[in-house]
This record gives structure tokens, sequence and C-alpha cells, in this order.
């Protein structure tokens, strides 16, 4: 009987361990000059909008119980809002958030970006 119940232990954090959601954070600054952020996606995740230069978005948790797996690569994509001009961009890099990571994206003025009407 002692045997069984060791077994029924064993099994029971063997499945608590395998059934534990993975977890992720990313969040996004806009270092931009004179512009706002709308409409930030990461993957199929909003990220955040409306942010002007200097804010960040709120931290954005990503799990295993959205149907992803770690680790999660992809381009940011947002409106760059100055004005009454409204352009949707990509960076070229691709970034990756790994499993139990936070990810923190720093768009500037450098960030290499890709209009996503003309690519």
């Amino acid at each position: 009987m002692k045997k069984h119940s060791i077994f029924y232990v064993i099994l029971l954090f063997a499945l608590l361990f395998t059934s534990c959601d993975k977890t992720a954070t990313i969040q996004v600054t806009n270092n931009v000059h004179n512009v706002r952020l709308d409409n930030i996606n990461f993957d199929k995740f909003g990220i955040g909008s409306h942010i002007i230069t200097g804010e960040s978005t709120q931290q954005v948790e990503i799990s295993t119980q959205d149907n992803v797996s770690f680790p999660l690569s992809a381009q940011l994509q947002f409106y760059m809002v100055k004005g009454d001009t409204r352009v949707f961009l990509k960076t070229k890099e691709i970034y990756t958030l790994n499993e139990d990571a936070k990810l923190i994206i720093v768009i500037n003025d450098d960030t290499e970006v890709v209009n996503i009407s003309t690519d």
C-alpha cells in the first residue's frame, strides 16, 4: 500500500510541473522625438496604444495559455503618428521573447523600420 501512495504523490508532482503555465512579459518604450506610437503589436498580442515620447506601455504578460510556445519571435508593428500623419510600420529587427523573461523594446530615432504598405 505504501508503494502505491508514493507512486501517486510522484504522479501528482509530475502533473503539476508539466501542466504549469509558462509566462513572459513584454513592454515597449517610445523614445522617438515628437511622435506618438499607436496600436503596438508583437505577434498577435496587443502591447499598448497611444504612448507619447518618453512613455512606456504597461508590462504585458504572455502565457502558454495564450496558445504560444516559447521562444516567441516577431517584429514589432505599430502606427507612428505626428499631427495628421499616420504611418503603419514594423521594425526590421526580430525580437525574441523567452520563457520567464522580461523583454523591453525601446523604439528610438535610430530604430530601423519598414513601411508595411510598401514592403
